[in-house]
């Protein structure tokens, strides 16, 4: 079975949907692992370039800042967290066994 995750996020949130292109979707997945290494407060658009080999100007042509790419981000997650919650919900009847799904999708950690 194949499944579609395709959240529809606030567009004030970006200039050019970054889902719409490869590039953008490159972006997204370089600054998430960008972020993850350095910090949020060390991270610049000028590094997301240097790693993923383009301009800050093509970057600025996606998000207005970094504080709108975290705020896309956030939400992303979000709404990844809440597709997986319906999803995997879906099949159980028990609400205590949906509380104990529910509580291990909210901390469940990629290794």
């Amino acid at each position: 079975m194949n499944i579609d995750f395709n959240p529809s996020l606030n567009d004030k949130l970006f200039l050019k949907n970054p889902q719409s292109t490869e590039l953008g979707k490159k972006i997204i997945n370089e600054a998430i692992n960008l972020i993850s290494s350095i910090g949020y407060e060390q991270f610049t658009f000028k590094k997301l370039a240097i790693e993923i080999e383009t301009t800050e100007a093509t970057i600025y042509r996606y998000f207005v800042n970094k504080h709108k790419l975290l705020i896309y981000l956030v939400n992303w997650y979000w709404n990844y967290l809440e597709f997986q919650i319906i999803l995997q919900l879906s099949t159980i009847a028990d609400p205590a066994d949906k509380i104990r799904k529910i509580i291990d999708i909210l901390v469940w950690k990629i290794i």
